[in-house]
């Protein structure tokens, strides 16, 4: 062979060197396993609602490494409870600064406010998928919101249940927990639009315990409908409390969506049958995806329908899943800024997702086009009597 022959020869043979780990899979060259921090609320008084969330996690988990992984590496989610305290979750934060490609949660509310503007800062992106848009639009666009804007979707879900009953005179039992008051106070907008009075606010304090009072309280206000925006745990007790002293419309009664817990039902039991609830899932979609889930969900919580935030972190972990894989994203520690900043930009405006009960779009962090659902309460179970999708 000739000197130029085999100076072809051994370009062709670079090339094809050269092309074979271009096309490799990207993570190839980054991380063996995906770990991905999950701040959450695993012990304290409202453990149980984290502990269902890091079910729905570990859930997505499971499913994505049966059929591959992420760019063909599995994933693993690792949990960190911090409690309710907001000092934990700065000090769980600031160990994720320097290595952690993206993080979900925190959770709850006290613990992002503390934890996310440091996450903020230092460019780390924050799934907090069970919050309100309020709480994380000062950190955009290193913060993205499951929900959009609270009175933008709450409204016409109570103008639609008012219109549906007919009613003129509202109250609300409050508890100023979280989000709670800021849902309450989009509520006052629904009642606005469909044209009724809103009477005067019965405050639930965080440590009632006794709460013939405030039933007391609201039926002297002489209303034809009443909302709930205060604990699960709580509200079947206020209902008992009204239907003791007379309160027979049960459809009048409405349970916002943070009160759609195991805690509801399991303390209501019949006596909350006939109640409506708002949420973003319905447990009577039947699709392969959501029927496994639901089917997983009953056998490990004793039978109980998912809540309404069960599928929030499962949705979160697929979502970082299309954003490693659609952007490209290798995990070498070398380029974790500028793939933070990719994963980032990905999710915030991301199109068409699949969720596990629909499809939705992003626009600058948060959804535009999710639906919400009116639901009749039977023995534990959720009839839909209305959606509202917004334009």
């Amino acid at each position: 062979m000739n000197k130029n022959k085999k100076l072809i020869l051994i370009c062709v043979m670079l090339l094809v060197v050269s092309l074979s780990g271009w096309s490799r899979p990207s993570a190839e060259t980054g991380v063996e396993e995906w770990q991905i921090p999950f701040l959450n609320i695993l012990t304290g008084p409202i453990a149980s609602i984290g502990g269902y969330l890091q079910w729905g996690a570990e859930r997505a988990a499971e499913e994505i490494n049966a059929a591959g992984g992420i760019a063909g590496k599995p994933v693993r989610i690792v949990s960190i409870d911090t409690g309710m305290e907001p000092a934990g979750g700065i000090t769980e934060m600031s160990k994720l600064l320097d290595s952690a490609l993206v993080v979900m949660g925190p959770v709850p509310e006290p613990v992002i406010l503390a934890a996310v503007p440091l996450a903020a800062e230092e460019g780390l992106y924050s799934f907090t998928a069970t919050t309100s848009y309020e709480y994380v639009a000062d950190f955009y666009p290193w913060a993205i919101s499951w929900f959009p804007p609270t009175t933008e979707r709450l409204a016409p879900i109570i103008s639609g249940w008012l219109n549906h009953i007919g009613a003129s005179r509202v109250v609300q039992f409050v508890e100023n927990y979280g989000v709670w008051a800021g849902m309450a106070k989009a509520h006052e907008q629904g009642v606005a639009d469909a044209g009724a009075t809103l009477l005067r606010q019965v405050d639930v304090s965080t440590d009632a315990v006794t709460f013939g009072p405030l039933a007391v309280n609201a039926l002297q206000q002489n209303p034809d409908a009443i909302i709930f925006a205060c604990n699960p745990q709580k509200i079947p007790s206020i209902i008992n409390e009204l239907k003791s002293r007379g309160w027979t419309r049960m459809s009048n009664l409405l349970i916002f969506s943070s009160g759609d817990a195991p805690e509801l039902y399991s303390v209501g039991g019949s006596n909350i049958n006939g109640a409506m609830i708002y949420n973003y899932v319905d447990p009577g979609l039947s699709s392969p995806r959501w029927d496994a889930f639901r089917a997983a969900y009953k056998a490990a919580y004793n039978g109980s329908e998912p809540p309404s935030l069960s599928p929030n972190y499962y949705d979160a972990v697929y979502m970082i899943k299309s954003a490693i894989e659609g952007a490209g994203i290798t995990g070498d520690p070398s380029r974790l800024a500028a793939e933070r900043i990719l994963l980032r930009d990905y999710c915030n405006e991301i199109q068409n997702f699949e969720g596990i009960q629909f499809t939705w779009s992003n626009n600058h962090g948060y959804p535009k086009n999710k639906p919400l659902y009116l639901f009749e309460i039977q023995n534990g179970a959720k009839i839909k009597v209305l959606e509202i999708i917004p334009e």
